[in-house]
């Protein structure tokens, strides 16, 4: 039987490695999966997929990295491995509510 136990697996793995780019199979290898059975029971399991896991982790990280003011937005988005004229700041807004740079303001004190 898999299910909680690898699914517990794949998030320390992505945890451990979200600097890096996507890449499902290597995911589903690190819990002795196919990429297609690791994508259903991991979406069984916690109701989003791997990539959207990915996707919740960058922005938690990319949050963090903002509250600091000495960075630049754009640099910001660097120090987490993103683009920050790509696709990262609409999934930011979609994700958070807001843009990078109205979160920033929202957070300041």
């Amino acid at each position: 039987f898999t299910g909680k136990e690898e699914i517990v697996k794949a998030k320390e793995y992505l945890e451990a490695h979200w600097f890096e780019d996507f890449d499902v199979e290597k995911v589903a290898s690190a819990v002795n999966l196919s990429r297609y059975h690791f994508a259903r029971i991991f979406k069984k399991y916690t109701s989003i997929t791997p990539y959207s896991y990915y996707q919740e982790l960058k922005i938690k990280k990319l949050k963090e990295v903002l509250g600091d003011k000495n960075l630049t937005i754009g640099e910001a988005f660097s120090a987490c491995g993103l683009d920050y004229s790509g696709n990262y700041t609409k999934v930011f807004k979609k994700k958070v509510g807001m843009t990078p740079s109205q979160y920033r303001k929202s957070i300041e004190t």
